[in-house]
């Protein structure tokens, strides 16, 4: 892909995307932020929009496949082909929008990459249920249209809520890369772009809050709620959940803690008919490239993206294992020559690395259009291949195969020489990569990761000594080019030593800035962070047992995600908080706003120290933070509805219950009763506003009730279930 249109992708995704104003503070006057309304309406367009004049036939297919694997309404549909859509002969990496009222391209046949762009062009087809005060035109000097600069909020908004029927969904996108409040752009773009394809175009998983934008397009769906669609998903063959990856979003969900969801069963049979679909996609990919292989034929840059054209080239080594057939039966340019290298690479490996590469180089000789198609081949096998000397085929090839193969000449030689070196004395290997990554400079980003990921291919364990024998200084630096390769080489420990997170560390500061660069610089990968932050945990907690106020301080002020350390290390994150009450007030209070929001900081203490956090509510409304009580309160709505989803959340209704029983004798029953009535009245404006969904009161309540029931003393369970009964209105 030329410069060019690298920058034209990265503007087209950028521009789509704007922070949002701040979400409400806990200081906010409790009330509802969206005026009342009655239950949306859908507005259906009197005429559908015309289709595209434009729209060539290769679009065409292209747009049917995203209308039969997503379903979408019949104006839907007719949005879908009024849009300009455009192939990018000749660029395959190319996905971009400028809008609705512009053009999107797409540089293959892929679905989730088609609808992702359709998603960022989808905005300003159809009215705001319910709003027709939100217009799409764009004031002047605005780049967002009210209606968009709403949606953007209305989707901050759904991720601050409590934990409800729609959590599966919040918690992958709180999982998302590098999401603070200081960065939402993650989850916006995700959710401006992939709301077709985390949903499976189903109007029923769109959370409450964000259903009037879509009314128009998605139809109710294959599924009525996320449990059922997870638990159909667990419910998957390997084979069907490989299918179900190529254009559904469900892979994305953390299910650990739902190990036994009961499954949704469509109507219909959703998979078969994905599967065709699916299969003319990945077909038309191969001719795609068949077809345009000499538009991508050109001379090495220096700026070309090797990961996505070792995905490229790798997806179509898979496809041929698929599809085997399908290219030998025409009779189009390069069609036979692909099919041939394609089909070598598609084979089973056997033998050793350096038997791979012996083969390798022989099939070279023989057939020297395989040499486009190197960065398929696996790290070991490439080491091998150019560690021995191989003399390579010369003239023009794919252009990103080109730069591979330069870099793989200078690399593939000194990865062998640092390793050599480093298997008999790790020091002499980390001077000799620190030397390289000196010349190499740590803004040579795509270089620094090939060259690591063939370093620990290559050998593991020298990788890793090697790694471990440089200087802290050269790893805290290399932590933001490559911190997935970081994590996968040291383990959590040797990293965390590095990085200066140690319990015993003297210096305040220089452990402040070794956690901010672990959480800073996440892998891209929440699984793969996860042993690391668990680390770090365990760190905070031997510090605090020493000295639970200077550890306090110690967080103060850092981007340390406070509600994974209250899950992890319970009694230490207690002690923290009951170092010093103006402290711990700050830490909540100044917790992540989007996505460790106070009230989900207090909610996390209820467990841990259910006297701890009514201690601190009644202190918080002492102060006239009253948003920040009755958002509190009100994370517990789901609790009992949840627990019975499954055993292994986070979730304690006998300490819900001591919560509640807490606040009730040291604040006394009109404390509590008032409190709970401006949070149950909070939360009655947001359902008549359509923000959360209609039962979110009947399950507050539930919750309530069934978590006094715990109570042993019989005054305090009698007087709580009174005070619950009256502000719900039931007496």
């Amino acid at each position: 892909m030329s410069a060019a249109a690298l920058i034209l992708l990265v503007t087209a995704c950028s521009d789509a995307t704007a922070t949002p104003s701040p979400i409400a503070t806990p200081n906010d006057v409790i009330q509802g932020t969206t005026p009342t309304i009655p239950p949306a309406t859908r507005w259906t367009p009197l005429v559908l929009p015309t289709p595209h004049p434009d729209t060539a036939p290769w679009v065409t297919e292209r747009i049917d496949a995203i209308v039969a694997l997503y379903q979408p309404t019949k104006a839907g549909e007719a949005l879908l082909r009024s849009l300009d859509l455009r192939q990018m002969e000749g660029e395959p990496g190319f996905f971009g929008s400028y809008g609705f009222t512009e053009w999107a391209g797409v540089g293959e046949a892929s679905p989730i990459g088609v609808a992702h762009e359709l998603g960022h062009s989808y905005w300003g087809g159809f009215k705001v249920a319910g709003r027709p005060d939100l217009s799409w035109a764009i004031p002047s000097g605005s780049t967002l249209s009210p209606a968009l600069e709403s949606y953007h909020q209305d989707v901050l908004t759904f991720i601050t809520q409590p934990p409800d029927d729609f959590e599966l969904l919040r918690q992958r996108l709180r999982n998302l890369p590098d999401v603070s409040s200081d960065n939402p752009e993650p989850i916006i773009h995700n959710m401006e772009a992939d709301v077709v394809y985390n949903t499976a175009g189903s109007l029923n998983l769109v959370p409450p809050v964000l259903r009037k934008y879509w009314a128009d397009f998605l139809q109710a769906g294959r599924f009525d709620d996320w449990y059922g669609a997870a638990g159909w998903f667990q419910s998957l063959s390997q084979d069907d959940v490989s299918l179900a990856g190529k254009w559904l979003g469900f892979e994305h969900l953390d299910l650990r803690q739902y190990p036994s969801l009961d499954p949704a069963t469509p109507a219909e049979a959703i998979l078969l008919a994905a599967q065709r679909v699916i299969e003319t996609e990945e077909k038309e990919r191969l001719l795609d490239l068949a077809y345009q292989f000499d538009l991508l034929i050109g001379y090495p840059h220096n700026d070309e993206d090797f990961e996505f054209w070792r995905r490229y080239l790798r997806d179509k080594v898979t496809l041929y294992r698929d599809h085997p057939a399908h290219l030998a039966v025409f009779s189009i340019p390069r069609a036979e020559q692909i099919d041939s290298a394609l089909q070598f690479l598609a084979a089973p490996a056997t033998g050793s690395p350096a038997q791979q590469a012996q083969r390798l180089a022989g099939r070279l000789v023989e057939e020297p259009f395989l040499v486009n198609f190197l960065p398929a081949v696996d790290n070991q096998v490439l080491v091998e291949l150019f560690s021995s000397g191989t003399a390579l085929p010369e003239g023009k090839t794919l252009q990103a195969t080109a730069s591979f193969v330069e870099r793989l000449k200078i690399f593939g030689a000194k990865v062998d020489s640092v390793l050599r070196a480093g298997r008999s004395d790790p020091a002499a290997g980390a001077a000799e990569l620190e030397s390289f990554i000196a010349d190499t400079g740590l803004d040579q980003k795509e270089d620094i990761k090939l060259f690591f990921d063939l370093l620990r291919d290559r050998d593991p364990e020298a990788a890793k000594d090697v790694t471990f024998a440089m200087s802290n200084e050269t790893v805290r630096g290399l932590m933001v080019p490559i911190p997935f390769q970081l994590r996968t080489i040291l383990n959590p420990e040797e990293l965390l030593s590095k990085l200066g997170i140690e319990s015993d560390a003297a210096n305040q500061s220089s452990v402040r800035d070794g956690i901010a660069l672990l959480v800073e610089e996440p892998s891209g990968n929440f699984q793969v962070d996860e042993p690391f932050l668990a680390a770090m945990f365990q760190v905070v907690a031997e510090r605090a047992e020493d000295d639970p106020l200077e550890t306090a301080l110690l967080l103060m002020g850092s981007p340390f995600p406070l509600e994974g350390m209250i899950l992890a290390q319970p009694v230490a994150a207690s002690s923290i908080f009951k170092s010093d009450r103006e402290s711990g007030l700050a830490l909540v209070r100044n917790s992540d706003s989007l996505i460790a929001p106070p009230w989900r900081i207090m909610y996390r203490l209820v467990k841990a120290d259910p006297s701890l956090a009514a201690g601190m509510l009644a202190e918080f409304q002492r102060r006239g933070e009253a948003v920040l009580v009755a958002e509190s309160l009100a994370y517990l709505a789901y609790d009992k509805d949840r627990q019975e989803r499954s055993s292994l959340l986070p979730i304690s209704l006998e300490d819900d219950g001591r919560f509640l029983g807490a606040l009730f004798k040291e604040e006394g029953a009109e404390w509590l009763a008032v409190r709970l009535s401006e949070s149950v009245e909070l939360y009655r404006q947001r359902v008549s506003a359509n923000e959360v969904s209609a039962d979110f009161l009947e399950r507050y309540r539930e919750t309530l009730e069934f978590a006094a029931g715990f109570l042993d003393d019989r005054e305090t369970r009698k007087g709580l279930t009174e005070i619950i009964r009256r502000a719900f209105g039931m007496s």
